[in-house]
């Protein structure tokens, strides 16, 4: 995310994405370190709380490519367009490896 923000977005926005950049990465560890703790079945209480962590991420990533000057965000998109339908067939419980394959970003 670093050499993104000191090479793709305009100086004049780069706080702004250092901060979504720290947000984005905290949620992350949190996660993380969240997980690794669990060593039975998650409550309904903690599926919401990494629901509410992975929210928290998606929207600090999308503040992050509003921030991108117009050509970055072009050669973004398609990574966005992929995730987003890798992600809605896994939330739909039809992702299926062996017929959608393993999302690549060629």
């Amino acid at each position: 995310m670093k050499m993104m923000i000191d090479d793709e977005i305009p100086r004049s926005r780069q706080r702004q994405a250092r901060i979504r950049a720290a947000n984005t990465m905290n949620a992350l560890q949190k996660i993380s370190s969240n997980a690794a703790k669990i060593e039975r079945e998650m409550s309904p209480a903690e599926y919401e709380e990494f629901a509410n962590l992975y929210r928290l991420v998606r929207v600090e990533l999308n503040g992050l490519y509003e921030l991108l000057a117009e050509k970055e965000r072009d050669k973004y998109y398609g990574y966005f367009v992929a995730v987003t339908e890798y992600e809605k067939k896994i939330a739909e419980g039809v992702y299926n490896p062996d017929l959608d394959g393993v999302l690549k970003f060629d």
